[in-house]
């Protein structure tokens, strides 16, 4: 059952916030080249510009931070002159569309620069880098494991893990080794300890827990000795900095037990694969789809779609077939079918929004019954278990049509392509970076960035805003209207687990086509052990047709500020005082009513009283929400900018 190497570019696990996408929301060019085979453009280290540009790649590694910034590193493509296994650290800031080259090099094939394990260094740095993998930990640092690559003297694959720190710049070599093509060292089934490590590897898959343990499943590369596809299951406790083999074989190679059709069993395990597609679910499950690895027998592209209970330590065959390669049923465009399914692919885009429903883009697979590079868009609904097309083509290898850049048109789209990377900004748009697949005419390696808004539905009301500030555990919802004839009433929805949602109250629409503003506040979190609380609108028309708003989270872990904010309204300044328990960083985000993000600032600020000054001139006029973050508190807080 060995199987051949081959490269692919894949793409790492994100969660995306919006499920407000149908069948008519506009792709939009954003940046980058509408042709392949792009070089970089770097610019000055450290300074973002609105000509900086990675160059076109694939098989880059992720990241987004606590401010909603996106990151990449790496990947196979082109630096400013040279083409090969990169090196560079790039942010790309949504606000402002501008990317910033951060770290790393402008040339290709750069060595590693360890230093000592364990220790922070201005020097230090991966070198180039095909395939690893990566988490954001609690504290907002970017964590790389593994991948394809170079060493500080030799090339190959890494089991590496390092730890880059944004605020000081610099990388650290945590733990791993620092030559190529080790072996994993298992240990015993469940039992923690220093000396245990996954063998080198690339194609992986990642998630981070509820207490911010970094997790790591299959990918290929090596077992204890030998190196192959691996279906393995990985912890690693970022305080006590060892590894834990959780489930999983030890060998390479293994085929699948799929059991019977969702249900739980202790000897349940997908086949060994890599380069599928992962997503994280509100209780901390894992969901993996896909792949290239092995069904019961055989291997190939799969379209198998598995649940990883972290809890129980139990996999579930949910969705897809037990038989390699099998084609794709797209059913209707926006209708759900319990027939549907995408076909066998690997090196697709995932991620997950707050109602719990998982999506899918792309990769290099099968349609309903030939193989090549797909743009179709998918929609799983954990619950029914069901698959619904949304957007895209059904058919194989679709040229993009770009547009004018920051357009929206519904008929731009992105072209069919594998290897691309996505993430979601702190507003819930998705953004599409790269890959290798389509331009306007040709097949290359590519360097566009796309952007698919978080649209509100209007059906048949028209929702403005809906947002919500959480104070002494007494979360006040707020939202704006209009359009509202043929309406009925809004459903107030309540979650604690960010997938199931129960009704806790409504409100009667005004009926009328003016703005109408509304609120309601929930009272009953006091003394509930929970860390997060989710809310959305059901938005009922009176012939009973419905739609949802957008999903808010709050975070009830986190103490309020004592925040005080003057004057209110505000001219030039808004006057910021408020009781800082340590020296930290503070992140302050102005949202208008619609959510959108409109400007944040950070700043270190020491222990005691602490006033700042925030500029709001630039500002139209209008409502506001102010956000002030620290790693311990939150709080916030609406005016009005006159």
């Amino acid at each position: 059952m060995k199987t051949t190497l081959f490269f692919v570019a894949f793409l790492l696990y994100a969660t995306f916030t919006f499920s407000q996408i149908n069948t008519t929301t506009p792709w939009i060019w954003m940046k980058g080249d509408n042709t392949i085979d792009q070089p970089g453009v770097y610019g000055t280290q450290g300074v973002p510009a609105t000509t900086n540009k990675p160059g076109a790649r694939n098989a880059s590694t992720t990241w987004k931070d606590n401010a909603g910034s996106l990151w990449l590193f790496g990947g196979s493509g082109n630096g400013a002159s040279t083409v090969g296994y990169l090196s560079d650290l790039w942010k790309y800031d949504p606000l402002f569309n501008k990317w910033t080259w951060i770290k790393g090099d402008q040339t290709t094939g750069q060595y590693s620069i360890y230093g000592t394990q364990g220790i922070s260094n201005i020097n230090n740095k991966p070198g180039g880098n095909y395939a690893g993998v990566s988490w954001t930990g609690k504290d907002g640092s970017l964590w790389l494991f593994g991948g394809f690559g170079y060493t500080n003297n030799n090339f190959g694959f890494l089991n590496t893990l390092w730890n880059y720190n944004s605020t000081t710049n610099k990388w650290t070599w945590v733990k791993g080794d620092n030559t190529i093509d080790q072996p994993g060292v298992y240990g015993i089934k469940g039992v923690s300890n220093s000396n245990n490590k996954p063998g080198a590897r690339y194609g992986s898959q990642t998630w981070v827990d509820a207490n911010g343990n970094l997790w790591l499943y299959g990918g290929y590369g090596f077992d204890n000795n030998t190196a192959g596809i691996l279906n393995d299951i990985w912890k690693y406790n970022t305080t006590t900095n060892e590894w834990l083999w959780i489930n999983g074989d030890s060998i390479v190679e293994q085929v699948a037990v799929y059991g019977t059709k969702g249900v739980a069993d202790a000897a349940n395990k997908p086949g060994a694969r890599y380069v599928g597609s992962s997503w994280k679910d509100a209780d901390d499950n894992l969901w993996l789809f896909g792949g290239y690895g092995y069904d019961e027998a055989n291997v190939g592209n799969l379209n198998d779609m598995w649940k990883y209970n972290s809890s129980t330590n139990q996999w579930t065959w949910m969705s897809g077939d037990r038989l390699i390669d099998q084609p794709g049923s797209y059913g209707i465009q926006g209708t759900s079918l319990s027939t549907n399914k995408p076909g066998a692919r690997y090196v697709s885009s995932a991620w997950t929004d707050p109602n719990g429903e998982l999506w899918l883009f792309g990769g290099y697979g099968l349609d309903a019954s030939n193989p090549g590079y797909l743009n179709d868009f998918w929609k799983y609904n954990t619950v029914t278990t069901r698959w619904t097309w949304i957007k895209g083509d059904s058919t194989v290898d679709h040229v993009g049509v770009y547009g004018i850049q920051g357009i929206a048109d519904p008929a731009s789209k992105s072209g069919a392509r594998t290897g691309s990377l996505s993430w979601t900004d702190a507003i819930g748009n998705l953004w599409l970076f790269g890959g290798y697949g389509f331009d306007g005419s040709t097949s290359g390696v590519l360097n566009d960035l796309w952007k698919v808004n978080n649209y509100q539905v209007v059906l048949p009301i028209k929702l403005l805003s809906f947002n919500g500030i959480l104070n002494n555990d007494i979360v006040q919802l707020q939202w704006q209207s209009e359009q509202e004839a043929g309406f009925s009433h809004f459903n107030i929805q309540r979650s604690f687990d960010g997938t199931t949602f129960v009704t806790i109250g409504n409100v009667n629409g005004k009926g009328n086509n003016d703005r109408s503003n509304y609120d309601y506040p929930d009272h009953d979190l006091n003394n509930r052990s929970i860390q997060k609380v989710f809310y959305r609108l059901q938005l009922i028309d009176k012939d009973g047709s419905f739609t949802y708003s957008k999903v808010l989270v709050f975070d009830l872990s986190k103490k309020n500020i004592d925040l005080q904010a003057f004057p209110n309204p505000a001219v030039q300044s808004l006057n910021l005082s408020f009781d800082q328990d340590k020296t930290a960083m503070v992140t302050i985000n102005i949202t208008d009513m619609n959510g959108k993000l409109v400007k944040k600032q950070a700043e270190k600020m020491t222990a005691g009283r602490v006033s700042i000054s925030i500029d709001v001139s630039t500002l139209s006029s209008g409502a506001y929400i102010i956000s002030l973050i620290n790693k311990e508190a939150v709080s916030q807080h609406k005016f009005i900018k006159q």
